[in-house]
Order: C-alpha cells, then sequence, then structure tokens
C-alpha cells in the first residue's frame, strides 16, 4: 500500500514535466511536417494549429502512413467520450492505454478494433461509450479538436508511452473488481491508469 501511495505522489510530477515536453515539441514537428502541394511546390504550415481544425483528410498528414483515416478517428472518439472532460496529460494516457491494446496479443491488433471491442454487448464492452445506445458523433467541437490532437500526438509519438504500459484505467470514484488483480502505475486527473504484469 506504501508504495502505491509513492508512485501515486511522484509520478505524476514526472508525466507533467514529460507531457509538457510532449505538448511543446511536437508543435515545431507539426510544422515542419505537414505539407501540402501547390504548383509542384512544397509549402510548410505557419499555423500548425489550424491543421487540427481541419478535416481528416488533412490531419492524415500528420500520421504514420501506416495509420488510417478510420483508425484515426477511433482513437480520437475514444479521447474524447472517454476523457473530454480530463485535464490535456488524461486525455494523452487514454489515447495510450488504446496504443498499449493494440501492441497486447491479448487484445485485437488494431485501434478500431480495441476501440470498439464488444460494441455489441450493450454496457458489457470496453470502452463504455461504443455500446451505451447513444450517438458516437461528437457534438463539442473545441473538444473534438482536442481529441484529434491528442490521437494525432500520440500516434506520431507511440514510443513515448506516459502511462508506463498501461492498459486500463478506471474512474476514482469507483473500486472495480479488476483493479485489485493488476499493477497501479499513475493517476492524471480523475483516471487511475493500470498495467497488466504477466
Amino acid at each position: 500500500m506504501r508504495n502505491y501511495k509513492l508512485v501515486i505522489s511522484i509520478v505524476p510530477l514526472i508525466v507533467t514535466v514529460f507531457l509538457l515536453g510532449f505538448y511543446i515539441l511536437p508543435q515545431t514537428e507539426v510544422e515542419a511536417s505537414i505539407k501540402s502541394e501547390k504548383n509542384g511546390t512544397r509549402i510548410i504550415s505557419r499555423n500548425p494549429s489550424s491543421i487540427y481544425d481541419a478535416d481528416m483528410k488533412n490531419l492524415q498528414a500528420l500520421l504514420p502512413r501506416n495509420i488510417s483515416d478510420k483508425s484515426f478517428k477511433c482513437l480520437a472518439q475514444a479521447v474524447y467520450f472517454e476523457a473530454r472532460s480530463e485535464p490535456f496529460e488524461g486525455q494523452v494516457a487514454v489515447a495510450y492505454v488504446i496504443l498499449n491494446r493494440v501492441k497486447d496479443r491479448r487484445y485485437p491488433n488494431n485501434i478500431c478494433g480495441v476501440v470498439f471491442q464488444n460494441e455489441g454487448r450493450r454496457h458489457h464492452c470496453q470502452f463504455s461509450f461504443a455500446c451505451d445506445g447513444l450517438s458516437d458523433k461528437p457534438y463539442e467541437m473545441s473538444a473534438w479538436h482536442t481529441a484529434q490532437r491528442v490521437a494525432g500526438g500520440a500516434l506520431k509519438n507511440s514510443m513515448s508511452d506516459v502511462t508506463a504500459h498501461s492498459t486500463h484505467y478506471h474512474a476514482n470514484y469507483v473500486s472495480p473488481k479488476w483493479a485489485k488483480h493488476l499493477q497501479p502505475t499513475i493517476q492524471v486527473g480523475h483516471h487511475i491508469f493500470y498495467r497488466e504484469d504477466l
């Protein structure tokens, strides 16, 4: 119990410093990497934030080539519906949980498969928004743009996992039975994150 409290109290400081770099550094990368063709000449965007306000086609330029529009949208939807009320760092952490599951052989091997796993089982899926019977279309545009930005950043920096390989999380006001069998890694905002040690 003492180790758990130590992790919960120290790690957020380390993660905050790391995430600050995660947030600032990609801005310059985005500015340098988002290019468009105009009369055969490459033009570098001078306002990277405007890219995040663009449609999915323009956002695709930010992503690794093996990431489809559909995968990007699935990740952004999960961030939006699961964590839009959380701080930016908490949204990033949720994105990494999904990416960690994609890498884990116990889960589907693609983003949409992870996000919508068991979507046909009402209130028994992995991410509650996927099977709650409500629309999966974002309605708060500012929060949706932030979720897109988080998804793009996490996909670009997929090796910079801020959750220490977490595959689970829950809100701090609930106590799911599965949590006692996993290793807590960090708390960000109202979410506590966990790793499955084999």
